[in-house]
């Protein structure tokens, strides 16, 4: 069997500096790239010409491919370029992430192992800062346990090295080309927030091989949003620290809900951000806000987002 070929996919949008330490890091993979896109979501903060002047070009090496988009299409419309272009020209494995995350040097080696034709896979993520608080927290399968910090994996999972049926997209996730053929491309009219955990679950709906690998390393910021306790400390929710991200989450949310699990997912749902805005963090003004966007992921309208960029 010859060796495997792996396209990483960046999106990218006004952080020029970030990115260019996430390609500096994928150019130093211990286990090779056969080719990195980065899709540029029209940013404006000369994203173009700094990667040309840092020798990212695109077109002079059959490395390194630029997409430049001719509007901000979010997360979920960068991926959707990305992924496209990448399954397209045949690559066996998608690479995926953003560009204020980076891989350690061996991430990519400790995921190849574990890979497959139906692989829908990824690293242990960590904060950038602290390198050991995990960027996103952690609910172990079919447990209650939320884990924050790297040191709290129970040695079950570390001896395993692998933790089934979760896994943190798009945070250095690996997936098979073969998957997205079955599956297709994520949902682009959600601009962010949601599009990751949609296309998640749709890779289960295709038996996707879902799963972390303790021992491969992805570093990115801790979570920009704030994953509070709620209910007696018996669930958490992302309250987003922008109205963009708040509205994009709730309103995707219940579109996800609606299209793959039904009704009582998204009153489930609505009741959980209801109870949040109610008694967690008490805020009428953002309990109407919630509502008006969970009304619009209900109608599967995708347009409001762009009153808040």
């Amino acid at each position: 069997m010859g060796k495997k070929t792996v396209c990483a996919v960046v999106v990218t949008y006004n952080r020029k500096n970030l990115l260019l330490n996430c390609l500096n890091a994928l150019k130093a993979q211990s286990y090779p790239l056969e080719h990195i896109i980065v899709v540029d979501n029209a940013s404006q903060d000369g994203t173009v010409d700094f990667l040309s002047e840092h020798g990212w070009v695109s077109g002079v090496s059959e490395k390194f491919s630029l997409i430049s988009l001719a509007n901000n299409q979010g997360g979920a419309g960068g991926f959707y370029a990305g992924i496209e272009f990448a399954y397209q020209r045949g690559f066996d494995y998608i690479w995926l992430m953003d560009d204020d995350g980076y891989p350690s040097n061996d991430s990519l080696a400790q995921l190849i192992p574990y890979c497959s034709d139906d692989c829908y896979i990824g690293p242990i993520v960590l904060d950038s800062q602290t390198k050991n608080k995990l960027s996103f927290s952690l609910r172990l399968p079919a447990s209650i346990d939320v884990i924050d910090f790297y040191s709290k994996i129970p040695q079950s999972y570390r001896e395993e090295n692998i933790i089934k049926d979760i896994v943190l997209p798009f945070n250095g996730t690996l997936i098979s080309s073969k998957l997205v053929q079955k599956m297709g491309l994520p949902h682009r009219e959600y601009f962010i927030w949601g599009d990751e955990r949609e296309y998640t679950i749709r890779a289960k709906k295709h038996q996707a091989n879902i799963l972390t690998v303790v021992s491969a390393i992805f570093y990115h910021p801790a979570d920009s949003s704030s994953s509070t306790p709620m209910f007696f400390n018996k669930l958490r929710f992302n309250n987003a620290n922008s109205n963009l991200k708040l509205y994009c989450f709730c309103r995707n949310s219940i579109a996800l809900f609606s299209e793959h699990y039904g009704i009582h997912y998204s009153l489930a749902f609505w009741l959980k951000t209801t109870w949040f805005f109610s008694f967690t963090q008490p805020d009428l003004a953002k309990l109407k806000f919630t509502w008006r966007a969970m009304w619009h992921g209900l109608r599967k309208d995708f347009s409001h987002h762009k009153e808040y960029l």
